[in-house]
């Protein structure tokens, strides 16, 4: 099946059949393979401006994680989530790839370099934190919990108009604004409350030190959802690691500002 998505790029969208169900996803391009892992409000569409514009010498995908997009509902821990994604790469590729895990997708990313550090050739950390390490019996915080009651009662319109809001700086342009809340109003409950359970239960610190890839982290000056703050343990702990902080911009730099962030992407996986 074909998508022509609302940035008008043009992008194949597949699907395969995994241990745990079905798992779509958006694919283009040829060469050095990258797997793209989308944020909380988030799916694969997220990704259409690098799927379009870094095509040349990549073969990129982008998932729908289990329980967004046209995906089958599965794992509600990081370690869960990370076992699924590994499942997906190896069924595309033989050998290592580049991973790029925004927000969410960069706990599961990070716990994919963990549990297969052969898989991993590279790894972008995007806008993201070790998680809150409230343990399996804390329970969501309050934010978390408001957020899917607003999930389950509003509107979906109004439900990613206010994700948007949260994500995006003041005096973002409005037809960024639109984008980027007309993905999260696609979100759907069940993938929602098992991501978010999943951040809010982990702690990935402890972990850390075993990355064995080179390691890119991105932070913006804008972000209130991931800001520098809560990503420094990355940049303490993990042993190759590089830092870019993106000015101007919040917690969607993929869409905000797609050839700044293209350019910082492609610099780190071609070796830079």
């Amino acid at each position: 099946m074909n998508d022509v998505n609302r940035f008008g790029a043009w992008a194949p969208r597949f699907g395969v059949s995994l241990e745990h169900g079905w798992i779509s996803y958006l694919e283009n391009g040829e060469g050095e393979p990258v797997l793209f892992l989308h944020g909380l409000n988030g799916n694969a569409s997220s990704w259409q401006h690098q799927l379009k514009e870094l095509a040349p010498g990549m073969q990129m995908i982008a998932w729908d994680a289990p329980g967004y997009g046209k995906s089958d509902e599965a794992g509600n821990t990081v370690e869960a989530l990370a076992r699924i994604a590994i499942e997906f790469a190896q069924r595309h590729w033989s050998g290592p790839i580049n991973v790029v895990g925004h927000s969410m997708g960069g706990l599961v990313a990070m716990k994919m370099a963990v549990l297969e550090p052969g898989l991993v050739k590279r790894l972008v950390l995007s806008c993201t934190h070790p998680g809150h390490g409230l343990g399996p019996k804390g329970g969501a915080n309050d934010r978390y919990k408001r957020r899917l009651e607003e999930l389950r009662d509003l509107p979906l319109e109004v439900y990613g108009e206010r994700r948007a809001t949260g994500m995006l700086p003041e005096g973002t342009d409005e037809g960024i604004f639109r984008k980027v809340a007309s993905i999260a109003a696609e979100s759907r409950f069940e993938g929602v409350a098992n991501a978010a359970w999943a951040i809010q239960t982990v702690d990935l610190q402890p972990d850390l030190a075993n990355i064995q890839a080179p390691t890119l982290v991105i932070t913006c000056d804008q972000d209130r959802v991931a800001p520098l703050t809560k990503a420094q343990p990355l940049l303490d702990y993990i042993p190759k690691v590089q830092h870019v902080e993106l000015p101007g911009l919040g917690h969607a730099p993929y869409i905000e500002d797609a050839e700044q962030y293209n350019r910082v992407l492609l610099g780190f996986l071609q070796g830079g």
